[in-house]
């Protein structure tokens, strides 16, 4: 819809070949004179509008560049003058054409190759560069296509190449920079090697061999098909050894680099491994890794090679960037600067102001290339910044790709650690249960005899000092719970699952702690016709108290206490929710990223395991238990079980309509709903 003047003078030269092509094939085909005046005109046609078309493309007009395009128009007007007359089939006319159309071609192709020696970007000069070779051999082979006008009559392999050089400018007009020139540099020479190697074998064949052009085609195919794979890979290699050498170079050291960080298990490890290997690529001036968890709501600079860049991306200045690299996997600061330029001037205010913002973080971050690290779920474990300050376009897009696998397995590496330490945590607490056994059996005996021995020294006494017996039996009464506690989670017990009611445990749990609540404020939504769940009666209840006392302690027993229930449809079956919310302060990030942890505990007479036991308590009968928490509206615990269905019985995920809505009560409403934010510590 706008096509720009090389985009339409580029369709013109094209055009004048395919004419050019086109007319040549008539004039064999067709009597008379039309077709090959015709294909004469288009012939001298070509080099002129292939001049017209380089002078725009390099966007370069020197006094070299208009003495050529002068000249070619010249020289074309001339012998076009020509075409009516009978002097067009006349020797010295068609010499006349071989040399125009040698030193015309050749001198736009030299237009090219200079100006590909001034340009200020690599990227480009290598384009240019590239373009001039490919040129250079498909003009020489054009050459050869003029010589039937002199009478020789050879075979038509000039053809091959115009046509891919053409292709090859059709992507250097659309794109701003050319498609991977290693990669069709590659399929370019393997490609013309082996369709030279089949048209020899065959001319050969059926010079030798007569006209069995069957066998003939057989046994090139077959030299062809053995050759493939060799010619393949050696071709590669010396092309990009010998044209691609900074590529080739970064390839060899990205693949040996991924191999690396394939055998790290330790972020800090990890990122040494990074920041080493990319300052010895010599293709980086700055580099740093941004790692960090969604619920601390940053990301923390843990490496980096160069000038320091910020310590810190916090999630709310840096959303913008963070949101993006998310959907695109990467951003490159000069694409970004670009939009942000056409935004600007197309008026779209809301929109540059966002591509700034990301300018700005990539800016602080000293990265013109910034990666995302992130899982096959989409979670953004970090970010991978680069920058080479000695050129402004440093990475190409084949280039981005490469660094791209990097990231990707780097993301792999990050999830490989995260799983290693989650088996370590394993290690560390099979060892701790088998820590507690000893213990439990080694100080609950001398335990006991305290606790004997300072109930017998109380018995019929009434002394002052009786207060520190009391004293005495009190802690070690304390101190037994803590051992039971060890027990409890180092070996969990299955009990005995079996349907049970969660209505009818919720209130009889509310029961059994009715001398706790009595000065809090208690309120009960129970849903009607909820289905029972399989798990152990004692141990639910055992997570109820630890949930209840733990909203208990947070209001200092002062505040409204809500339990509900709710049963909803999720993958075609239904759960149960629990959901235990307070009016306390909430819950702080740094205890809510630990709130599971076992001997983890805010409280100053707590052991750290309440919540730990109750986990594994849900885990085991399938379930999950999820916290919400907000500063004015308090926390709430979220308990959620599958429901249990008999084998053989039909479905019940009917009765999930006729659960009651979250929103029908108020109070419900803001315990199921609250949202996740920070607040201060329980």
């Amino acid at each position: 819809s706008r096509k720009r003047r090389d985009q339409l003078l580029f369709a013109l030269f094209a055009l004048n070949v395919g004419l050019w092509y086109f007319t040549s094939v008539l004039t064999k085909l067709l009597s008379g004179t039309f077709w090959a005046r015709a294909n004469f005109a288009f012939g001298v046609l070509l080099p002129m509008a292939a001049v017209q078309f380089f002078r725009v493309f390099v966007a370069d007009d020197t006094r070299w560049n208009k003495a050529i395009h002068r000249g070619s128009l010249i020289c074309a007007g001339i012998i076009l003058a020509t075409t009516p007359t009978p002097l067009y089939r006349h020797l010295f006319v068609r010499s006349t054409i071989v040399v125009y159309v040698s030193v015309f071609l050749f001198a736009s192709l030299a237009m090219l190759y200079l100006r590909s020696r001034s340009a200020t970007s690599k990227f480009e000069a290598a384009r240019l560069m590239f373009l001039a070779l490919v040129g250079g051999l498909a003009g020489f082979f054009a050459v050869f296509e003029y010589l039937p006008f002199l009478g020789v009559d050879i075979p038509p392999v000039g053809s091959i190449l115009v046509l891919i050089f053409l292709y090859m400018l059709h992507q250097s007009v659309l794109q701003l920079r050319l498609i991977d020139l290693y990669e069709l540099a590659g399929r370019l020479a393997v490609l013309t090697a082996l369709s030279f190697t089949l048209a020899g074998i065959l001319w050969l064949l059926a010079d030798l061999g007569g006209r069995q052009y069957f066998l003939h085609a057989v046994v090139a195919a077959l030299v062809v098909l053995v050759l493939f794979d060799p010619v393949r890979r050696r071709v590669l290699e010396q092309i990009g050894q010998i044209l691609f050498r900074e590529r080739f170079d970064l390839d060899r050291q990205v693949q040996d680099l991924r191999r690396q960080v394939a055998h790290v298990l330790q972020r800090e490890e990890l990122s040494d491994v990074l920041m080493n290997g990319l300052e010895q690529s010599r293709r980086v001036t700055h580099a740093s890794i941004y790692l960090g968890e969604e619920s601390l709501r940053r990301y923390d600079v843990v490496g980096f090679v160069g000038p320091e860049p910020v310590a810190r991306l916090e999630m709310a200045p840096a959303g913008p960037l963070l949101e993006r690299i998310k959907e695109e996997g990467y951003l490159v600061l000069e694409n970004i600067e670009r939009q942000l330029a056409e935004q600007r001037n197309a008026g779209e205010d809301r929109d540059a102001e966002t591509l700034y913002e990301i300018s700005q973080t990539m800016d602080a971050m000293h990265s013109s290339l910034c990666l995302a690290l992130q899982s096959q779920d989409g979670d953004l474990y970090g970010l991978l910044s680069l920058r080479d300050q000695r050129m402004r376009d440093a990475f190409s897009p084949e280039e981005i790709g490469l660094l791209m696998g990097l990231a990707a397995q780097t993301s792999i590496a990050l999830e490989n650690s995260r799983l290693y330490q989650q088996l370590k945590e394993r290690d560390r607490l099979a060892a701790l249960g088998e820590m507690a056994a000893g213990l439990a059996h080694e100080i609950r005996n001398p335990l006991g005899a305290i606790k004997a021995s300072a109930q017998y020294l109380t018995d019929g006494r009434e002394d002052e000092d009786d207060e520190f017996l009391d004293i005495i039996v009190e802690e070690v009464d304390r101190l037994n719970r803590v051992v039971g506690s060890f027990l409890d989670y180092a070996r969990p017990s299955r009990g005995n699952p079996s349907p049970t009611d969660i209505n009818a445990a919720i209130e009889r749990t509310l029961h059994l702690l009715k001398s706790e609540v009595r000065d809090v404020a208690v309120s009960v939504d129970l849903a009607e016709e909820l289905p029972k769940v399989r798990i152990d009666l004692e141990q639910l209840r055992q997570v109820l108290i630890n949930l209840i006392q733990n909203a208990l302690q947070a209001m200092d027993y002062d505040g409204d206490l809500h339990l509900s229930t709710v049963v909803q449809a999720a993958d075609d079956q239904q759960v149960v929710k629990i959901l235990v919310h307070d009016t306390g302060p909430g819950i702080a990030a740094d205890v809510r990223a630990k709130l599971f942890v076992p001997f983890v505990t805010t409280k100053q007479r707590g052991t750290g395991l309440g919540l730990a036991i109750s986990q594994r308590i849900v885990s085991a009968a399938g379930g999950r238990i999820t916290v919400r928490t907000n500063p004015s509206e308090g926390t709430t615990f979220v308990i959620e079980l599958p429901a249990y269905e008999p084998a053989g019985s039909p479905s019940t995920a009917s009765n999930s309509e006729s659960a009651p809505s979250p929103s029908s009560d108020s109070r419900s409403a803001g315990a199921g709903d609250a949202p996740r934010s920070v607040a201060t510590s329980r």
